[in-house]
């Protein structure tokens, strides 16, 4: 039994004299994720808008900001200094991200849920040294802080509506397309709210759900159609409410729908969000969003993030493709 004593008491001295390496160490190596079982992160800290200018000012080089955004909407406004790491569901090396700064990343987020997304994200690759801009770009832009960029920059690529996964519609050209495709991520995208709890105010839904499967369902302007839909989606997303499923109604054609969505609200007891674009069919959401401003609508069924199913031209004698869609993605048959 002594025997196996002292063998057990050198193994252990062994394993605490072995060095300790943390990525920190490992310069600018792409790695892995880590263990989370080896090293926890600590949560990501917050740091006020005035501090962040003042380094600026000072001409700290010990940080860089870090803009989350779409690199279309990086494009036509950000920070000064700031280089663009759009949001991503899954990280995969390399991540081109200094090692040896802090990084201070920023969202269009209502609550900063893409930053603090990213630099949870971030952590299991070894990035610690983290802070987030408390309250994001729209805080950065309320205190009339410096940004730059081209308001007028595009991305043609994405500017251009991208093929449906099931076309519903079709035109004298083939089959309407409207939408982001099936796979890939839903991005940030600020609207105003008419009838959830942001009521009157800038939000972002889609920051807000997160990764709980939700419907997105853009429609071009108020119709009698458009508001049988729009029932009809409140009725789905309440019958899969114990499943998280949420929904969020965008009107495309911007604030003249307005009146038209509270009244809806009042007379059919909509319960999820309706919003509409603040700058209407050339709101920047068009473009990162892909909408076709032919399309009467466009449902987009997604999960953690990412676009499962793409409809266009839904109408009520179809709708039961976005309820199957739905299921599906529920995990139902």
């Amino acid at each position: 039994m002594t025997k196996w004593i002292v063998v057990a008491m050198i193994v252990l001295g062994m394993a605490f004299a072995a060095p300790i390496v943390s990525a920190q160490d490992q310069g600018d190596q792409d790695l892995g994720p880590m263990d989370p079982t080896m090293m926890e992160a600590p949560p990501p800290t917050f740091i006020k808008p005035a501090a962040v200018l003042k380094m600026m000012q000072d001409h700290d080089n010990s940080f860089v900001l870090v803009d989350t955004q779409p690199q279309m909407a990086y494009a036509q406004s950000h920070i000064p200094g700031a280089i663009n790491y759009p949001f991503q569901e899954r990280l995969t090396p390399p991540i081109p991200l200094p090692r040896d700064k802090t990084l201070i990343l920023y969202c269009p987020c209502t609550h900063d849920e893409d930053s603090i997304s990213m630099a949870k994200k971030l952590a299991e690759f070894g990035y610690y040294n983290v802070k987030i801009l408390e309250g994001g770009w729209y805080k950065w832009e309320d205190l009339k802080y410096p940004v730059t960029g081209n308001p007028n920059a595009d991305d043609s690529s994405s500017a251009q509506p991208a093929a449906a996964a099931t076309p519903t519609a079709s035109n004298d050209n083939g089959p309407l397309t409207s939408g982001r495709p099936v796979g890939a991520v839903t991005p940030s995208f600020r609207v105003i709210d008419v009838t959830g709890k942001y009521k009157g105010q800038n939000t972002c839904y889609v920051c807000e759900y997160g990764e709980a499967p939700t419907i997105l369902a853009f429609f071009d302007k108020p119709s009698d159609q458009n508001a049988n839909l729009i029932v009809k989606l409140n009725q789905l997303v309440s019958a899969n409410s114990q499943k998280n499923l949420k929904g969020v109604v965008v009107m495309v054609d911007g604030q003249d729908s307005k009146a038209w969505l509270e009244k809806l609200a009042a007379d059919k007891n909509i319960k999820i969000p309706m919003v509409y674009l603040l700058h209407g069919p050339k709101d920047l959401g068009v473009r990162l969003y892909k909408i076709n401003t032919a399309a009467n609508d466009t449902f987009l069924v997604n999960d953690k993030r990412t676009v499962q199913t793409n409809l266009v031209n839904v109408t009520d004698s179809n709708f039961n493709e976005v309820a199957d869609a739905t299921t599906k993605m529920l995990g139902g048959e």
